[in-house]
């Protein structure tokens, strides 16, 4: 696996106040930690998968050597079932098939919600953990940038006015 050191940052021209500089070299140090965990969790699966696709290789290969065998597998088993389904057949109630459709629905509904509810919560827990680092979040850089933009045409406009009027005073 490739490693990289981290590069030092240039010297900015001006202070960083100490807290600031301690929340970024924290969030450096959690931020190398997480790619470290996502780096060993991705090798871990991706030994898993290749586990999965010999197993499922090798049964491949063992359905293609005797294919009269699987049928005749799958054929008894599906008696077995059809046995069993018969026999409680008389115990079951009701339209299974109806219930069967409900229940994929209600359960799409709830997977919809607890999908959006995840990513409200992700993205929250996200910024607090930014603004406890005393980092901006990408909208308020926006804004912030916004705002700098704003306040630079101003000074250019004021700029503009002052200089007809010391080229007055200069007659």
């Amino acid at each position: 696996m490739k490693t990289t050191a981290r590069k030092t940052s240039q010297k900015l021209p001006f202070d960083v106040p100490a807290p600031v500089e301690k929340a970024l070299k924290t969030a450096g140090s959690r931020f190398d930690a997480f790619s470290a965990r996502a780096k060993s969790v991705a090798a871990k699966t991706e030994k898993q998968i290749k586990v999965a696709a010999r197993d499922l290789k090798k049964t491949g290969q063992s359905l293609a050597k005797d294919p009269r065998a699987f049928v005749e597998e799958v054929m008894e088993s599906g008696r077995d079932l059809g046995q069993k389904l018969r026999a409680n057949a008389g115990k079951v109630g009701g339209d299974v098939q109806d219930r069967v459709q409900k229940a994929g629905a209600e359960a799409a509904r709830r997977a919809e919600g607890v999908a959006k509810n995840v990513t409200e919560t992700v993205g929250t827990a996200v910024e607090k953990g930014l603004h406890s680092l005393n980092v901006p979040t990408r909208k308020e850089l926006r804004s912030l940038s916004a705002k700098v933009d704003g306040l630079g045409k101003k000074i250019d406009a004021l700029k503009s006015r002052k200089a007809p009027r010391a080229a007055k005073r200069a007659r």
